[in-house]
This record gives structure tokens, C-alpha cells and sequence, in this order.
């Protein structure tokens, strides 16, 4: 397992920190003040000095906690916070990982059995690391340095984990320059419908599997806050979050790969700065002349304003209206004025006036409008308010 520490024996540089120094070689010197150089250096020096002060075990149970944060449904991934506390995860795992070497605390000549509850969990900071590095946003220029760090993590996490008989699956390589030359082994693969519909079935039931350890999981480490007595539970549940984490790391390396020969073919098609020195502009093709564009003045005009404008009035209003009047689609004048002054509706005058005379007949004791209203009072007692026309209605 030495060659597998490749790792960590070099220093992971974080996007930010190679890009302040291409910015600061290209751009203008900016005037920093003493004091936010002095907080700078302080809050670094803080970090430093409380890490150096804690155990491996406070320090693993924080990047344990910053892990589950990053890795929630509810995590917004897309701020500045969950940008900072995932570089704060990378740089405390990766100074766990050289605690733990010099410690020396796993061996090819031990079994699973042999490791202590609490070094088991030690065995995820890879895992955890390759999935930091492979969520790591960053420029297209360092993306393959990512996933190279991811690839390279969670082969060593397989590696160790295969070693201590936790799984017994090949661990699969990562592209190199050489195999991704050609660029038609990529293009020509056979697509088999078929498998890939098994593939496809398999890789959700998969999903619905591994969805149900997550809830089992989660569940079991809330009971574990409240009672962390158990060491047998907590041996089966680190065991269950490895294999888990083995699952994982098979399934993204696949795209891992995947992405890694996409990078280094464009890598190698892309011209480094010596090619580009050496090329010279070459002569520019010769242009086609333009053909010249005759507008006719007088014909443009008499379509868009004179009287070969296809709809040029034809009729005024009134001439139109008496075609309609004369085709009896319309009202002839005579019609609209006898319409004018036809019946219409009974104002509150006429209404009053008409109470009125029945109030007189009632009076006199009108045989024909007393029938009248006792009819109309039959007819109510009979048909009650709103009882019209209920046709499909429920």
C-alpha cells in the first residue's frame, strides 16, 4: 500500500490560491492595508494552532460533521459558504491523512477484525476526499487536476478496503495520455440497446437500494448521538457507511473516467503556448465583390403610398354601409329610424301609474282582478321561488 499514498505525499493546491498568483503576475498591484494583512495571517495562524491542538479524533469528528453538511439534500451549493467549508474539509482531511501515515494505524498484515471501532472510520477520509475533490467547483483549466485527485482517492480507498476483505471487487484504472490518443475508440463503441435497458434497471433498483442504507444510516447515527454506548452497533454501522462508501466510489468512477479522457483528448488538442509562437497568420482569402442593390424608387413608392398599394380604399364608409343596406346585411336608414322610435321599456312612472290602477280596481272590488291575484297567489303558493327550468342540474 506504499504506492498508494501518492496522494498525500504532494500538496493539493486549491483553485484560489493558483489563481491569486496568475493575478497577481498579471493584473495591477493593489494596495492592502497592514491591518487586513495582519488578520489574514492571524486567522490562518488560528486554524492552524487549534488543529495542532486537537486529537485525530476531534478533528476527524469535524470534517465527519462538515461532510454530512455538504453532502445534504437541503445544502445550497451554489454560495460562497458552501464553497469555503468544502476547501476547509479538503485541507483538514488532507492534514488528517498525514497524521494518520505517521501514525501508522492500518497494515496489509492486519485483518478488519484486528482495527479498533475507532480507527475503522478513519478508513473513509479517501472516500470523503475523493468526493470532495470531484465536487470541487474550479476553472476549466484545473478541472483535470480535480479529477485526477478523485480518481487517485478512491482508488486508494478501494484498495484499502479490499485489502481488509471488506469487498472483493477489481478496481479499475484510470485513462492515461496514451489510451485516450485515439479518438475513434470513443466514437466507434457498439450501443446494445438491450443491455443497455438492463443496465438501466439495474441502476435503479441500485439506487432504490442505496437509498434505503442512507435512510438506515441516518437513522442509526441520530440514535448513536443520544447513546454512543454500543460498541458493537457502532462497529456495524461504520462497516455498513464503508460499504456504502464502496458502492459510491465504484459507481463514480465510471464518470470519473468518463471525464477524464474527455479532458486530457482536449488537453492534447488544445495548442500550447510554443505552437502558438511558431504559427504564423497566413494570407487572408480573397473577398467576392458585392453586387450592387438598384432600388426603383417610383415602383417601392406607388406600392407602399400610391394607388398601386394593394389595399387602396375603394368606397368611403357611407357607400360601404348602403352595399350592406342594399344586400339586406344592414339596416337601411329608414329601418334604423323606425327602430329608434319604437316601444320602449316602461320607466318608473309608468310602473307607479300601473299600481296605482290596480290599487283602484282592488278597491272596487274588481271581480276579474280579484280572480286575478288570487290566481297569481295559487300559483305561488304552488311554484316557489327560483323552482324555473333545473334541466341537468343536480
Amino acid at each position: 500500500m506504499a504506492d498508494h499514498h501518492c496522494c498525500s505525499s504532494h500538496s493539493h493546491c486549491d483553485e484560489s490560491s493558483t489563481t491569486d498568483e496568475t493575478k497577481s503576475s498579471s493584473s495591477p498591484t493593489h494596495n492592502f492595508s497592514s491591518n487586513d494583512i495582519h488578520k489574514h495571517f492571524n486567522s490562518n495562524d488560528n486554524d492552524n494552532i487549534n488543529e495542532e491542538s486537537q486529537t485525530v479524533s476531534q478533528l476527524f469528528d469535524i470534517a465527519w460533521s462538515n461532510q454530512n453538511d455538504l453532502q445534504s439534500s437541503s445544502a445550497d451549493t451554489t454560495t460562497d459558504d458552501y464553497s469555503s467549508k468544502l476547501l476547509h474539509t479538503i485541507r483538514l482531511l488532507e492534514s488528517l491523512e498525514k497524521r494518520l501515515i505517521s501514525l501508522e494505524l492500518f497494515s496489509d498484515n492486519e485483518s478488519i477484525d484486528e482495527v479498533s471501532t475507532t480507527n475503522i472510520r478513519y478508513l473513509l477520509l479517501n472516500a470523503y476526499l475523493a468526493w470532495l475533490y470531484q465536487t470541487k467547483r474550479s476553472k476549466p483549466s484545473q478541472r483535470l487536476i480535480n479529477v485526477q485527485h478523485a480518481c487517485d482517492y478512491y482508488s486508494k480507498f478501494l484498495t484499502m478496503t479490499r485489502n481488509y476483505e471488506i469487498h472483493k471487487y477489481s478496481i479499475p484504472k484510470a485513462p492515461t495520455n496514451d489510451d485516450c490518443g485515439n479518438m475513434e475508440q470513443l466514437n466507434s463503441r457498439d450501443v446494445d440497446m438491450m443491455k443497455m435497458a438492463q443496465d438501466r434497471a439495474s441502476k435503479i433498483q441500485a439506487h432504490l437500494k442505496r437509498r434505503e442504507e442512507e435512510e438506515t444510516m441516518r437513522a442509526f447515527e441520530e440514535a448513536m448521538k443520544h447513546d454512543g454506548s454500543d460498541e458493537e452497533a457502532k462497529r456495524k454501522f461504520y462497516l455498513s457507511k464503508i460499504r456504502w462508501w464502496v458502492d459510491t466510489a465504484l459507481n463514480d468512477l465510471v464518470y470519473l473516467h468518463d471525464e477524464l479522457r474527455v479532458l486530457l483528448q482536449r488537453k492534447s488538442i488544445e495548442p500550447t503556448n510554443d505552437d502558438e509562437s511558431h504559427r504564423r497568420p497566413g494570407p487572408l482569402p480573397p473577398s467576392r465583390p458585392l453586387k450592387p442593390l438598384v432600388i426603383t424608387r417610383d415602383m417601392l413608392q406607388s406600392k407602399a403610398i400610391g394607388l398601386g398599394y394593394p389595399s387602396a380604399p375603394t368606397m368611403t364608409i357611407d357607400e360601404f354601409y348602403e352595399s350592406l343596406a342594399r344586400r339586406g346585411l344592414a339596416p337601411t336608414p329608414e329601418q334604423s329610424k323606425a327602430m329608434a322610435s319604437g316601444p320602449k321599456l316602461p320607466s318608473a312612472s309608468d310602473m307607479e301609474k300601473e299600481e296605482v290602477a290596480k290599487e283602484a280596481h282592488v278597491e272596487r272590488d274588481d271581480p276579474d282582478m280579484i280572480s286575478y291575484l288570487r290566481s297569481k297567489d295559487d300559483y305561488m303558493d304552488d311554484h316557489h321561488r327560483g323552482e324555473g327550468n333545473r334541466h341537468n342540474r343536480s
